[in-house]
């Protein structure tokens, strides 16, 4: 494993247990009111309307969705390794999440009247953290691809919005804290940086870590001497 990988992983575990200390201790409920009531205050509901059917973008469906997106565009654009690899790192994400969940036992918040009620434990959120995950790494291998600069970009921030809306929508539905978002974020970011750092080392074609290994040996990509 290289130091980078290393270096997210680790990081990102600390980030995320700090943040699961904090839970288990109550330190994070006066932060957690605070924000649930501004984002649910008066005249609040009609404008963010919208964040209903957005949170569907992070359910399981999508997220499945998204994962076979994945393996495609690793097939289409290549490497198809990074494609399997990343549509394997979805599903055992979607794993993790649930016994975060059920080791952790937070219940659902009663702050306010929940707008969808929703079943299980709730930290952490499992729309944030997948949709970072899933969204995050179709991120990745689109910036990877042949298309311009300009459509990477586009991608890029459309991913960010989503991601940003997703958990949103979770703390205004009232299914969740946005403590459980943001470890969620945490969580879901670190998968990504680690996925991004790891499949860097992963060869995009057999002959190109043959030559990475013998950069002086025989290639098929250039002319013969003579």
């Amino acid at each position: 494993m290289r130091h980078p990988t290393l270096a997210f992983l680790v990081g990102g575990i600390l980030a995320f247990l700090g943040i699961a200390g904090l839970v288990v201790l109550d330190a994070t409920d006066g932060f957690d009111v605070a924000v649930i009531q501004a984002v649910r205050a008066a005249g609040e509901a009609q404008l963010l309307g919208f964040l209903r059917p957005t949170t569907e973008l992070g359910s399981t469906i999508a997220v499945t969705i998204i994962a076979v997106m994945t393996l495609l565009v690793g097939v289409a654009a290549g490497p198809w390794r990074h494609g399997a690899i990343g549509a394997g790192v979805i599903g055992l994400a979607a794993l993790a999440v649930e016994i975060i969940k059920s080791t952790v036992a937070r219940e659902r918040p009663e702050v306010l009247d929940p707008i969808l009620v929703e079943r299980g434990f709730s930290f952490p959120s499992g729309h944030a953290s997948l949709s970072m995950v899933a969204y995050g790494i179709l991120a990745v291998l689109v910036s990877r691809s042949y298309l311009s600069r300009p459509t990477q970009l586009a991608v890029f921030g459309v991913v960010v919005a989503v991601v940003f809306l997703i958990g949103l929508s979770r703390v205004w539905l009232g299914v969740h804290y946005p403590s459980d978002v943001i470890a969620g974020w945490v969580a879901g970011a670190t998968v990504v940086l680690v996925y991004a750092s790891f499949t860097r080392g992963v060869s995009r074609e057999p002959a190109e870590a043959a030559a990475a290994e013998d950069p002086g040996g025989p290639r098929s990509d250039r002319s013969a001497a003579g």
